[in-house]
């Protein structure tokens, strides 16, 4: 409802239920400017460190979508951790989609891997993150657009925040033109 009304592509991450007796998957849901689903994602990776691999099931697949000639993968929170799901996808991305819940305990590990992300596969990255407390973790935010060069278009930290970065698919292909660097990987 809320991309009907704003005319807009919506995207965040919530449980989905799965079948009857598993757990939930985390799931990043994307909405069209219609209101309607365009796309589900399920998380591949569970955080087992804080016991998601008891609680949520495991997704199967990755997901990548047309929005509007961008081509976005969509990825959630831990999945930033697999770099070979984002390189298998390179070819076929312009910009990678990744919400999260990541503590400001390895916030440090957050914007390296966001930047690490970025420039190993030459494509956007469009990263929302948590802001405030919840058992006993404290977030920092640092939601970021980083462009295929690695360079931090817009970045938020310590409070809620609207990001705006101009994410243009021509870029991404004039990087990949200069720079081929995704045709030597094996």
């Amino acid at each position: 409802s809320q991309a009907k009304e704003h005319g807009g592509w919506l995207c965040g991450s919530c449980p989905e239920v799965a079948a009857e007796g598993s757990p939930p998957y985390n799931s990043l849901v994307l909405a069209n400017p219609d209101g309607e689903v365009a796309a589900r994602y399920r998380k591949l990776h569970r955080f087992t460190y804080g016991g998601e691999d008891r609680t949520f099931s495991a997704g199967s697949e990755p997901v990548t979508v047309d929005i509007e000639g961008l081509r976005a993968s969509l990825f959630v929170c831990y999945d930033l951790r697999f770099a070979d799901d984002w390189w298998a996808l390179a070819p076929a991305t312009d910009a990678y989609i990744c919400p999260a819940n990541w503590p400001d305990t390895r916030r440090s590990h957050w914007q390296a891997l966001l930047r690490a992300r970025a420039i190993e596969n030459q494509a956007y990255v469009i990263a929302c993150n948590r802001v405030g407390t919840g058992r006993k973790l404290s977030y920092a935010g640092d939601s970021a657009i980083v462009d295929p060069m690695g360079e931090t278009l817009a970045s938020g930290a310590g409070t809620e925040a609207l990001l705006v970065a101009e994410v243009d698919p021509a870029h991404v292909a004039a990087v990949r033109a200069e720079f081929p660097f995704l045709a030597d990987r094996r």
